[in-house]
């Protein structure tokens, strides 16, 4: 069976094209050329998505935008809770509704791929390699192989890994583990062995484990208990009250979907940890500027939490004879072709391959098109103007 696109991961990214398909009119025309989604996930029921403790970074307009109100998606706008969310789009919401919602939204794609022959979310297929040839992409896995004309990269992204140099330790965390509530008992066990808790990064998702930790630890962190190491103050999100602001002169809201890029400092409550750290407000966190270097810390018993930020989650890459290809990468970004928005290798755009999401963003100049919404902005139409 001939498949027009093939899709690597079923995240938020994943969804943006399906999204943005029923918003352009172009869904159907999608699922009779032929769509196959390969996602890592055993099963639906383990398909956690945004589920991680803390409020959102952005107002709650942000997730909304962009999707068709008659559209295939309707019914998920329509439920009470999103209808009050309309109401007040103003209003932040925590990261478990905002995944409970696009939950919603990814269950109406599954039933959608259910009533179509060339169309299928496949669960428990990881992909181990794809081969790229004139005729398209081939995608392997334990599973087998299959393939498409096109390709797209929506696979997430996963926390950077330390370097030894940079003070990696076997008993470290990684801030995406402890957001998503996974690693309470170890934390709370250093606690009390009296070890202090070590966050290494200026990230948002380093202050956002700052604000977990003051939230859910609260009583049992004692003076100096947290110490945050970056290199520099983080920059700060300035920006005013109203929904999906411009950022700075440079930055871009799209016409359609309204995606703003929310990625140039912190912001939400993050932001707001940051200052109150400052500002003297919790005893139990030190800020330690300009000394990075986790080693001291750890000779001493510290637990390392990693928020260095992410790297784009890529699988093995073969040409049509089984040469590894190395896609180009620009500032922790895989690059894209700035005319075909195909990604690149050696300079050189890869015929009908894309990417999007977190790690694969667009670039204009040296600004990045992405957004808190960049799963059903601009990314998946350029993709999807490519594609159809």
């Amino acid at each position: 069976m001939e498949t027009l696109l093939q899709i690597i991961g079923f995240g938020p990214a994943a969804l943006g094209l399906f999204i943005a398909a029923d918003r352009n009119g172009r869904l159907q025309a999608l699922l009779d050329g032929g769509v196959q989604v390969h996602e890592r996930s055993a099963s639906f029921s383990q398909w956690q998505c945004l589920a991680y403790a803390i409020e959102a970074n952005s107002p709650i307009a942000d997730f909304l935008r962009g999707i068709r109100s008659d559209g295939v998606f309707a019914q998920c706008l329509r439920q009470p809770q999103v209808q009050r969310w309309l109401q007040n789009p103003e209003q932040v919401v925590s990261l478990l509704e905002v995944s409970a919602f696009l939950r919603q939204l990814a269950q109406v794609i599954l039933d959608l791929c259910r009533d179509q022959p060339k169309a299928a979310i496949h669960f428990a297929h990881p992909v181990a390699s794809v081969r790229s040839s004139a005729s398209g992409f081939s995608v392997q896995g334990d599973w087998g192989s299959s393939h498409s004309r096109y390709l797209v990269l929506a696979c997430g992204a996963r926390v950077r890994e330390l370097l030894p140099q940079e003070g990696a330790a076997p008993a470290s965390l990684c801030s995406d583990r402890v957001l998503r509530g996974q690693a309470d008992p170890l934390l709370l066990q250093a606690l009390e062995q009296g070890r202090p808790l070590l966050v290494l990064g200026g990230s948002h998702s380093a202050f956002s484990v700052v604000g977990y930790l003051l939230q859910r630890f609260a009583g049992r962190l004692p003076a100096a208990a947290i110490q945050v190491l970056c290199r520099q103050r983080p920059a700060l999100w300035a920006a005013s009250a109203k929904v999906a602001p411009a950022l700075q002169a440079q930055d871009l809201i799209d016409a359609e979907s309204g995606e703003v890029n929310r990625f140039c400092g912190l912001r939400g409550a993050a932001r707001d940890t940051l200052l109150q750290i400052e500002a003297g407000t919790w005893a139990c966190v030190e800020l330690q500027i300009g000394n990075a270097d986790p080693r001291p810390w750890l000779s001493r018993g510290a637990l390392l939490i990693n928020a260095t930020g992410y790297r784009p989650r890529v699988p093995g890459l073969l040409n049509a004879t089984g040469v590894s290809l190395t896609l180009d990468e620009r500032d922790g970004n895989l690059c894209k072709h700035p005319q075909t928005h195909e990604l690149m290798v050696g300079g050189q755009a890869l015929p009908g391959l894309f990417g999007t999401g977190l790690g694969y963003a667009d670039r204009r100049g040296d600004t990045l098109e992405v957004g808190v919404n960049f799963f059903h902005g601009r990314c998946a139409g350029n993709i999807l103007h490519a594609v159809l």
